[in-house]
C-alpha cells in the first residue's frame, strides 16, 4: 500500500548504499515529463498575463473613444461674466454662443422672522406690577367684541351625518381664548367630530379659525341663536361650510387688536379713577381715565398715565415735579416678551412698595382688569446672585477695575445690586441698572465728560465683558435745550396756549436730525407740551420734555456721537426762538459723561432646559408647527433650546433654518428659500406656546423679495421677477446667478465654445491611443530568447524573489512575438482609424483635416509602422473646435448600422468591443485581468496542464513509496545475510579454537 512506509528511516544500515540519494535521483530522472508541463503551463500563464493586459488596455481606449461620441463634449459652453461677483452664469451645451447683458434692479431675499422683543426677562424688576393675561388677542372678550354668547352647532352634511350641538359656556366676559378652549373640549366629547375639526387662534392675524382636520368630510358650523359669534365673527347669514376644497375660515368681521394696539374697549375696562401710593409717602395720588376715549390705545393710555406721574410729587424724585422722565420714580411699561402691561419702580433698587387701588365710587375697575384685585400691592422681584442669574455667560470671581479703583467679586455671595453700590462708594461714578432696557450705567457723579476707564490688564473677573461694559459706548446724543429759563410751571406748560404763554403765534417749526427735516405746523392754539411731544415723535428723537425745575425744553437724539446733528429752526413763525432752542445745530459727542452696556445683559441659556433657561415667558411642553412640519417639546424640564434649534435645522422638510441671537436676544427664523414666501408658524394642532413663547407668533415677518431683472433682447427687454436668485427660463441653456444690483450699464454675459473640454477629450483619446498601438506593436516584434527556457516549480523555488522577477522579465520577451490576436486588433484599429467617415463635411471627414496625423513627413520607418497618432497642428485643431463643433463632432461620434460610416470614435470602440466584450476574440481566449475564473481557452488549457502534472505528481510518489519498499527490502535480506554470516563465522572460530 502507497505511504504504508514510513519516510523516518536511515538506509544503508546492511548495505551500505545512501538510498535516500538514489530514490531522489531516480524520481528526478522520471520527472522530466512533469517539469515539462510545469514549464509550457508557465508559458501559458504569461501569455495570459500580458494579453489580459492588452485587452484591459483596449477596454480602457474604449472608454476614452466613448467619451468622444457625446455631443456634450463638443458643444460645451463657456461663461466670460464682466463681474462675475455681482452675475455669473453657467451655460449647458444647449446654450446659443453670444452676448447677454443683465440688469438687475433688485436680488431675491429670503423671509425671516425673529422674536418681537428680547426673550430673556429683565435680571430684576424691584417692586413690580404685571397684568394678569396678555394685552388683547385671545384675551380679549367677547362684551368687547360685542359678541353674544351662545351655542353654536356643526351638522355634517358630506362624508357622514349628523347634528351636534356645540357648547360654549360663554358669558361676555369669556375671553376668546376661553371660547375656543370651551368649543374644543365640546368638540372632543363627541366620539363623531374628535379629531375631525377644531377650532384655533391665529396670533399672526389676531384671528379665529374653523378647521377641519378630516378632509373626508363636508360641515357646517352655525349659531344656534340669531346674531351669535359666528353671525359677529365669520358671516352675517351665520353660518359658515367647511370642505376639502376650503378646509379653513378664519374670522373676519370682528377686528381683535393685540398688544399696544389693544383698546381700553378691548380690554373691557370701565372707565374712572383709581389710585397710586408710594410707601412711605402717605400720599395717594389720584390717576382719572374717565375723559379717555374708549378706542385709546395701550401705548396712548401708558403715555397718558406717564405723563400723569411726571405731574405728582409724591412719584417723582425730591418730592417735587418737574415733567423729566428721568425724575419719574414709577412708570407704566409694555413688556414685548410678555406681552403684558407692567408698572414698576423706574430704580430696580427702590426699596419702597408702591399700591394701585381702584377708586370706590362708581365702578371704575382699571386695576382689577389689569392686574387681577381692586387693591394690589406690588411684588420684589429680586436679583439672585450673580451665579445664578441668567448671563450670557457665567460670571468669574476675582477683581475687576472701573476708572483705575479695583473692585472685588464673588459672584456666588454677591448680588448684580451689591456690586453696583460698591462701584458707586469706591469711584466717582454712580453705577445703576435700567430694567427697561437691561443695561447698566456707569455715570460721572461731577457730570464730565472724561473718559472712565474700564478694565485693566490685572482683572480676573469677567464681570465687565459679560455685562457688555467693555464694548460700551460713552458717546453721547445731540442734545438741545432753551437758552434761557422760560418761566412757565409744569401745570402752565400743559395748559397754556403759546399763542398767551409765548407769544408765539401761528407758524411751522423744523427739526432737523442728520439734515433729514420734519415740519411741525401750529397755529398757536397749542400748548408747549403739545409742541414738545410733537417734537418727541420725530424720527431719530429719542426724548423731549420741559423740565419745570429749570424752566427750559429738552430735546435730545437717539443717535450718539459726533456724526448725529439736531437743529430746530423758525420757517415760519417765532415758536423756535420763544422756546430758546432755535440756536443752531448741537452735534453729539463721542465721549460724554455716562458708559452704557453693548447690549442687554440678561440672556436665556440655550443649553439649559426652558423650564430654568430665563425666558419671560415659560415655555410649555407639547407640539408646535413650522411650515406644516411638525416639532415636539417632550418636557420643558428637560429639553432645551439649542436641542429644538437642531431638531429645526436637521429637517430637510421645514424650509427654514432657526439661531437664537445672542446680540439682540431674540429668537430667528430664516427661509432656505429666496423670494415672497411667507413662513406659516402655528397650526390648529399645536399644544406648545413655544412658537409665542418666543415671541414669533404675531410677529411681522420680514418677507422676502423677489428679484427683479431685464436682459436686452430677451422679453423684449422688459423686467422680469424671480423667486430665487438663479435664472433658468429667461435664455436656453443658460443659468444666470444673481449677487448684487448691477449698475446703469448692465453686466455683461459672454457664452462662448469651450474648446478645452473638447481638446482634452481628444488629447486623452490619443494618448490611450497610442498606448495601445506602442504596447501591441512593441509586443508583436519582439525578439524571443530562444536559450531561455520557462521554469519549473522547482526552478523557480530555488530563486531568489529579485532573480526570480528578473529571469521572468526576460523570459517573457518576446512571447507574444507575431501572435495573430494582436495582428488583428492592430491592423483593425489602423484601418478604423486612417479611414474617411463618408457622409459627412469633407472638410472634416478625416483625423488629418483637423491636425491629427501620424506623424510628419520624413518620419523614421519605424514611427510610421508603429502607427501612433500626433496632433501635427493645435491651431488648427482649437480653430475647428472653435468654429465648427458640430462638424468635428460628426467625424467621431455620427451613427450608423453600417460600421463603415460610424465616425471615428464610435466606429473604433465597435471593433475593439468585439475583442474586449465577454465573448469577444480576446476576452474568449484569455479573459479579462483580476476575474478569478472566466473559462477562456488559455484558462482550460491551463487546467488541462494541471490535471497532467496532478497525474505525474500521483504516478512518480507511487514509484517513490515502490522504491523506498524495494530497497528496505534489500535492507532486510542484506541485514539477515549479514546476521548469517556472522553466526557461521562464530561457529567456524569454534571448531579452529580461534587459530
Amino acid at each position: 500500500m502507497v505511504g504504508s512506509i514510513s519516510r523516518n528511516w536511515v538506509g544503508g544500515l546492511s548495505s551500505g548504499l545512501d538510498t535516500q540519494n538514489l530514490i531522489e535521483q531516480m524520481i528526478k530522472a522520471e520527472s522530466f515529463s512533469k517539469f515539462s508541463l510545469q514549464r509550457k503551463r508557465s508559458t501559458l500563464d504569461y501569455q495570459r498575463t500580458m494579453l489580459q493586459d492588452v485587452n484591459l488596455k483596449l477596454f480602457e481606449l474604449q472608454n476614452k473613444a466613448t467619451d468622444l461620441t457625446f455631443s456634450r463634449t463638443f458643444n460645451s459652453k463657456k461663461v466670460d461674466a464682466s463681474d462675475p461677483r455681482i452675475v455669473n452664469a453657467t451655460a449647458t451645451t444647449a446654450a446659443a454662443i453670444g452676448s447677454y447683458t443683465m440688469h438687475v434692479k433688485q436680488i431675491a431675499t429670503a423671509t425671516t422672522v425673529a422674536s418681537q422683543g428680547k426673550l430673556a426677562g429683565a435680571l430684576e424688576l424691584g417692586y413690580n406690577l404685571s397684568s394678569t393675561k396678555t394685552l388683547g388677542g385671545s384675551s380679549t372678550t367677547l362684551g368687547a367684541l360685542g359678541i353674544t354668547p351662545g351655542n353654536i352647532e356643526v351638522r355634517v352634511v358630506g362624508g357622514g351625518s349628523g347634528t351636534y350641538n356645540i357648547g360654549t359656556s360663554a358669558t361676555a366676559d369669556t375671553t376668546v381664548g376661553e371660547l375656543i378652549t370651551n368649543i374644543n373640549a365640546s368638540i372632543n366629547n363627541k366620539p363623531e367630530l374628535k379629531g375631525k375639526l377644531n377650532a384655533s387662534y391665529d396670533a399672526r392675524n389676531n384671528s379665529v379659525r374653523f378647521n377641519l382636520v378630516d378632509p373626508k368630510l363636508t360641515v357646517e358650523v352655525a349659531d344656534v341663536d340669531p346674531s351669535g359669534m359666528i353671525a359677529k365673527m365669520f358671516d352675517a347669514d351665520g353660518q359658515i361650510d367647511l370642505n376639502k376644497d376650503l378646509p379653513a375660515i378664519e374670522s373676519g368681521l370682528a377686528s381683535i387688536r393685540s398688544g399696544l394696539s389693544t383698546t381700553l374697549d378691548d380690554l373691557g375696562i370701565t372707565q374712572g379713577k383709581f389710585f397710586i401710593e408710594r410707601a412711605g409717602t402717605g400720599v395717594s395720588e389720584e390717576f382719572d381715565i374717565s375723559l379717555l376715549d374708549p378706542d385709546t390705545s395701550v401705548a396712548e393710555l401708558i403715555k397718558f398715565l406717564n405723563n400723569e406721574i411726571d405731574g405728582r410729587d409724591s412719584l417723582t424724585k425730591g418730592a417735587s415735579a418737574t415733567g423729566n422722565p428721568a425724575d419719574r420714580l414709577v412708570e407704566f411699561r409694555y413688556d414685548q416678551g410678555s406681552g403684558k402691561l407692567q408698572m414698576v419702580n423706574t430704580n430696580s433698587a427702590d426699596n419702597n412698595f408702591f399700591t394701585v387701588t381702584d377708586d370706590t365710587v362708581g365702578s371704575p375697575d382699571f386695576t382689577e382688569k389689569m392686574f387681577g384685585a381692586m387693591m394690589k400691592v406690588s411684588a420684589l422681584d429680586k436679583g439672585e446672585k450673580l451665579g445664578s442669574e441668567t448671563f450670557a455667560q457665567n460670571i468669574s470671581a476675582g477683581i475687576f477695575t472701573v476708572d483705575g479703583v479695583q473692585i472685588s467679586l464673588n459672584p456666588a455671595n454677591d448680588t448684580l445690586q451689591g456690586v453696583l453700590s460698591r462701584i458707586t462708594a469706591m469711584t466717582n461714578l454712580n453705577a445703576t441698572y435700567d430694567s427697561k432696557n437691561d443695561v447698566i450705567s456707569l455715570t460721572r457723579k461731577d457730570g464730565s465728560n472724561a473718559p472712565i476707564g474700564i478694565g485693566s490688564s490685572t482683572d480676573t473677573s469677567n464681570f465687565l465683558s459679560v455685562t457688555g461694559l467693555v464694548a460700551g459706548s460713552q458717546a453721547a446724543a445731540a442734545n438741545l435745550a432753551s437758552s434761557t429759563g422760560l418761566g412757565l410751571s409744569l401745570a402752565d406748560s400743559r395748559t397754556n396756549a403759546i399763542d398767551s404763554g409765548l407769544v408765539a403765534g401761528g407758524g411751522t417749526l423744523r427739526v432737523l436730525v442728520n439734515g433729514q427735516a420734519t415740519d411741525i405746523v401750529y397755529d398757536g392754539s397749542e400748548t408747549l407740551s403739545d409742541i414738545v411731544e410733537k417734537i418727541g415723535a420725530v424720527s431719530g428723537i429719542a426724548e423731549a420734555y420741559y423740565d419745570a425745575s429749570t424752566g427750559k425744553v429738552n430735546v435730545k437724539t437717539s443717535g450718539k456721537g459726533t456724526d448725529v446733528s439736531l437743529e430746530i429752526k423758525d420757517l415760519a413763525g417765532t415758536l423756535g426762538g420763544a422756546m430758546g432752542l432755535a440756536t443752531g445745530p448741537a452735534s453729539g459727542l463721542d465721549t460724554g459723561s455716562s458708559i452704557v452696556s453693548a447690549r442687554p445683559i440678561s440672556d436665556v441659556k440655550t443649553s439649559t432646559p426652558f423650564a430654568s433657561a430665563g425666558f419671560a415667558t415659560p415655555v410649555t411642553a407639547g407640539s408646535f408647527s413650522i411650515n406644516g412640519v411638525k416639532f415636539s417639546i417632550n418636557s420643558a424640564s428637560s429639553m432645551t433650546l439649542d436641542q429644538i434649534t437642531s431638531a429645526i435645522n436637521n429637517n430637510t422638510q421645514v424650509g427654514v433654518k432657526a439661531h437664537y441671537d445672542k446680540t439682540n436676544g431674540k429668537f430667528v427664523l430664516t427661509s432656505t428659500e429666496t423670494g415672497n414666501r411667507a413662513i406659516a408658524l402655528g397650526s390648529s394642532t399645536d399644544t406648545s406656546n413655544f412658537l409665542s413663547a418666543m415671541g414669533l407668533q404675531g410677529a411681522a415677518q420680514n418677507v422676502g423679495k423677489n428679484a427683479i431683472y431685464s436682459i436686452d433682447g430677451v422679453f423684449g427687454g422688459a423686467e422680469q421677477v424671480s423667486q430665487t436668485n438663479t435664472i433658468n427660463d429667461a435664455v436656453e441653456g443658460v443659468s444666470f446667478n444673481i449677487y448684487d444690483v448691477t449698475g446703469a450699464s448692465g453686466s455683461v454675459i459672454n457664452v462662448e465654445a469651450d474648446t478645452e473640454v473638447a481638446t482634452k477629450a481628444i488629447t486623452d483619446f490619443i494618448d490611450a491611443y497610442n498606448e495601445v498601438t506602442q504596447l501591441v506593436f512593441n509586443k508583436l516584434n519582439e525578439e524571443r530568447n530562444w536559450e531561455l527556457t520557462a521554469l519549473s516549480d522547482e526552478e523557480r523555488s530555488a530563486l531568489s524573489d529579485g532573480d526570480l522577477a528578473t529571469y521572468e522579465e526576460a523570459y517573457k520577451v518576446g512571447l507574444l512575438s507575431g501572435d495573430s490576436t494582436l495582428r488583428s486588433v492592430r491592423s483593425q484599429m489602423r484601418l478604423a482609424m486612417s479611414s474617411i467617415v463618408p457622409g459627412i463635411d469633407k472638410l472634416f471627414d478625416s483625423l488629418s483635416d483637423i491636425g491629427i496625423t501620424t506623424g510628419a513627413v520624413g518620419s523614421s520607418y519605424k514611427d510610421t509602422m508603429v502607427g501612433t497618432l500626433r496632433i501635427s497642428s493645435q491651431e488648427n485643431l482649437t480653430a475647428a473646435l472653435k468654429s465648427n463643433p458640430d462638424k468635428i463632432a460628426a467625424l467621431f461620434n455620427q451613427d450608423s448600422t453600417d460600421t463603415n460610416k460610424m465616425g471615428l470614435a464610435r466606429r473604433l470602440k465597435s471593433v475593439l468591443n468585439e475583442f474586449t466584450k465577454s465573448d469577444g476574440l480576446l476576452t474568449k481566449r484569455v479573459g479579462r485581468s483580476g476575474v478569478a475564473s472566466s473559462n477562456s481557452e488559455m484558462e482550460k488549457q491551463i487546467g488541462l496542464i494541471n490535471k497532467q502534472i496532478s497525474t505525474q505528481e500521483e504516478r512518480l510518489a507511487t514509484r517513490e513509496e515502490a522504491l523506498l519498499k524495494q530497497f528496505a527490502n534489500l535492507e532486510k535480506a542484506m541485514s539477515n545475510y549479514q546476521s548469517q554470516s556472522s553466526a557461521f563465522a562464530n561457529q567456524l572460530a569454534q571448531l579452529t579454537g580461534g587459530k
